[in-house]
């Protein structure tokens, strides 16, 4: 696999949406991926939905990563969304997320998800990167954030 840059699978940055629990967050968020990328927004609600009833997403830290293996897509897609209030999403810290970050790949080539997940958590782990985005103005500076932290992490 070609190494990326998570910065290059963004396909829709959303800030502040509005929802109160998760399984309607997901809904909003696979609206606005859909409609990003022509999938189908039942499709890639419904996959996301599957993944996490299997288990909760959420990795502590205000921070969530929903993802799925999608049949008919050819490439990784992420997106990224906060939330205007935090939403519990059964973190093992208890810690309600506010910031989301969805990952979908192909699902005949799982290990590309593997991959792009470990990619975006490492980046995640940085509570002053989280902390920035919530307080972003506009996706272009949360855009920025990212590639910033790209950027150093290569340096290490």
């Amino acid at each position: 696999m070609k190494e990326y840059k998570i910065s290059d699978f963004i396909y829709r940055i959303g800030l502040n949406i509005e929802c109160q629990e998760k399984f309607e967050c997901l809904e909003k968020m696979a609206k606005e991926i859909a409609e990003a990328t022509n999938l189908d927004p039942d499709d890639v609600y419904s996959f996301l939905k599957a993944r996490e009833k299997f288990g909760s997403t959420a990795l502590g830290g205000y921070f969530a990563l929903p993802h799925a293996k999608i049949p008919e897509l050819d490439r990784v897609v992420g997106a990224l969304f906060t939330t205007k209030n935090p939403i519990d999403f059964g973190s093992l810290d208890d810690l309600p997320s506010q910031i989301f970050f969805v990952v979908l790949a192909p699902s005949q080539k799982p290990s590309i998800l593997l991959k792009a997940v470990a990619k975006v958590a490492k980046i995640f782990k940085d509570g002053r990167l989280k902390e920035n985005i919530l307080k972003a103005k506009d996706e272009g500076e949360v855009l920025n954030l990212i590639k910033e932290k790209e950027k150093e992490l290569q340096k290490v």
